[in-house]
C-alpha cells in the first residue's frame, strides 16, 4: 500500500508540473494571434506567474527580418530582430523577456545544465522554443534548425542585450551577451 501511495504522489506531483493554463494574445496591430502559456513560480514563499507567448513574435517592423529574407521562414520560426527593435516590439501590455524572467523558466524546468529538452517544441513546457538561427547585420543568416536565439534585456527596461540560447541535439542552455549587431527571435512577456 505505501508504494501505491508514494506513486500516487508522485505521479500528482508530475501532473501539477506539467499543467500549465494556455490562452490566446490577439496582436491588434496586423491580426495575429499567438497561444500563450501561464507559468507559475515559487519566489521567497510566494507564487508568481507570468505570461508568456509559446511561440516566436511574428511582426513585421522596418528594423526585422525573415530568416534569408523569405516569408515562408517567418511563418514557421517567426521574425528575427533587431536589439533595437526588439526592446520595444512586444504588443502594448506585453514586454521583451527579461534575464530574470528566463531564470524563473529554467529553474522551473531544470537548470541551463538541462532544461533545454523541456523548453523547446513539443516539451513539457509548452514554450515551444523553435531553433530560428540569426541575422547579421550584413544580410548573413545563420543555424536555422540548428540553434534558437532569444533577446533577453537585463530587466524589462534595460539597454543591455543578452541571448538564451538552445542547442539541436544536446540538453544545456547557453546565457550569453552579445552585441547588438544581429537579429534574434523575441519572445514577450505580459506585464
Amino acid at each position: 500500500m505505501k508504494s501505491l501511495l508514494t506513486f500516487s504522489f508522485a505521479t500528482l506531483a508530475w501532473f501539477q508540473i506539467q499543467a500549465q493554463d494556455m490562452g490566446i494574445m490577439y496582436d491588434d496591430r496586423d491580426g495575429q494571434e499567438y497561444e500563450t502559456i501561464l507559468l507559475t513560480f515559487e519566489v521567497d514563499g510566494v507564487l508568481l506567474t507570468n505570461e508568456w507567448i509559446a511561440s516566436n513574435l511574428n511582426y513585421e517592423s522596418e528594423e526585422s527580418k525573415c530568416y534569408k529574407n523569405y516569408p515562408e521562414y517567418c511563418n514557421t520560426y517567426g521574425r528575427l530582430y533587431s536589439w533595437k527593435d526588439a526592446k520595444s516590439i512586444c504588443p502594448q501590455g506585453w514586454h521583451l523577456s527579461s534575464d530574470k524572467e528566463w531564470k524563473l523558466v529554467i529553474d522551473k524546468f531544470g537548470t541551463k545544465a538541462i532544461a533545454a529538452n523541456t523548453l523547446r517544441e513539443g516539451g513539457d513546457s509548452n514554450l515551444n522554443l523553435i531553433p530560428a538561427g540569426f541575422g547579421e547585420k550584413g544580410g548573413q543568416f545563420i543555424d536555422i534548425g540548428v540553434n534558437g536565439y532569444y533577446w533577453k534585456s537585463d530587466d524589462k527596461f534595460s539597454s543591455t542585450p543578452g541571448t538564451i540560447t538552445i542547442h539541436r541535439g544536446v540538453e544545456y542552455i547557453t546565457d550569453d551577451q552579445v552585441d547588438e549587431t544581429h537579429y534574434n527571435s523575441v519572445r514577450c512577456v505580459r506585464d
